[in-house]
């Protein structure tokens, strides 16, 4: 005998001919249960689940209505459950989709600098492969996409990339001391600094000086007048000069260098924020660090996947110990050119290049290294010098 599942259904029936039907129920044999008249021509009554059907044929032709209220019982429960199985279902469907969605680049946000070069950064951005939908890990890196705006952008002295999540933030540095106004005034190029010119890109004016010209500090090397002799006019002079620079470096190191190493120990402190408040530190651990160093992440509390208005910091402590260590001649080179190196390159600018390093001094003194390091660069010099009614003529 093939099993039922038990469960009742509260039914409402209306209609003059309603005796008909429990009559019709009674000889099918359909056990009823809390049997109550509500009204004139209507009556309600319990009957199983699985006695719906005969209900139907009972009802069939006698001109009554019927209405059905959840029961309750095991098959409901089942119904329940198949349900919350399916809002589980549903739920891990969309959790897997979140967090395959933030392994793509969604957004992309430019910061800092004009809009016209904003513009110019996101066109070139889009060129080099970065499209909403695209995998993060398919882009290119800092170090390999900041090269490319230097040489597209003229106007761009520098760039960061920085990852908001899905969003990527590029922030943006122009060059200073030309703006709009000295773009359209009337001007020439000279040199900002001594060097040998490599090569020249003028977009407009006239050049006087030319690939491997030495140049001083201030020399002229594209005017801003243009034309004949007897016709000349005054433009503003645009472009790139770059030059071969020397640069002189001194450096000093000390022969002693204190340096923290860890010592492998580390221990964890949780701490929970909901909005502005925050609990106290929480630690496991009773070890205390004389000396250490700090890391901290902080990322919302999940519960089973389930994402909560609550921040989880997570902070671990790594404990150090300081050394003294000696510096022999070759790391204390290897360090002071380093360091020259960053001084230079702070100052050429993002399309300046170190071309060559040597080394003009050594030196040890009251327990320091003292360096004295040349540095031959490729950078641009050109400077514009807007001139007035009188250098014009």
């Amino acid at each position: 005998m093939k099993q039922k599942l038990p469960g009742t259904v509260q039914v409402t029936v209306k209609g003059r001919a309603y005796p008909v039907v429990l009559q019709r129920l009674h000889q099918q044999s359909v056990p009823l249960h809390g049997i109550t008249s509500s009204g004139d021509n209507e009556v309600q009554f319990y009957l199983s689940y699985q006695s719906l059907q005969t209900l139907r044929k009972a009802v069939f032709k006698t001109g009554c209505k019927i209405h059905l209220k959840r029961g309750q019982g095991l098959i409901y429960e089942i119904e329940n459950l198949f349900n919350f199985k399916s809002f589980i279902v549903w739920l891990l469907v969309a959790i897997v989709l979140v967090m395959g969605s933030t392994r793509f680049l969604w957004a992309i946000e430019l910061e800092g600098a004009t809009p016209e070069t904003r513009q110019e950064v996101g066109e070139a951005l889009r060129d080099q492969g970065f499209l909403f939908g695209t995998l993060k890990r398919k882009l290119p890196a800092e170090d390999q996409i900041a090269p490319v705006l230097y040489d597209e952008i003229e106007q761009l002295s520098w760039m960061g990339l920085e990852w908001r999540g899905t969003k990527l933030v590029v922030h943006l540095k122009e060059k200073q001391g030309i703006t709009i106004n000295e773009q359209l005034t009337p001007s020439h190029i000279v040199a900002a600094k001594k060097g040998t010119i490599q090569s020249m890109n003028i977009e407009s004016g006239q050049a006087v000086e030319n690939v491997n010209s030495v140049v001083k500090k201030g020399q002229l090397i594209v005017t801003g007048l243009v034309g004949r002799e007897e016709d000349k006019h005054a433009v503003p002079s645009k472009g790139v000069v770059m030059a071969e620079t020397w640069y002189e470096v001194n450096v000093s190191i000390p022969e002693q260098l204190t340096r923290e190493a860890l010592t492998g120990k580390e221990k964890k402190k949780f701490v929970f924020q909901v909005g502005n408040i925050k609990t106290p530190p929480l630690s496991f651990s009773r070890e205390s660090f004389v000396q250490f160093a700090e890391e901290e992440v902080v990322a919302p509390l999940k519960i089973f996947g389930i994402k909560l208005p609550v921040q989880k910091h997570v902070i671990s402590m790594y404990e150090t110990v300081r050394t003294q260590t000696k510096v022999d001649l070759a790391e204390a080179k290897k360090i002071g050119l380093s360091v020259a190196r960053e001084e230079v390159l702070s100052i050429i600018g993002g399309k300046g290049r170190i071309e060559q390093e040597k080394f003009l001094h050594e030196q040890n003194e009251n327990g320091k290294v003292k360096l004295t390091i040349y540095l031959q660069a490729i950078e641009d010099i050109a400077k514009v010098q807007p001139f007035s009614e009188e250098t014009r003529e």
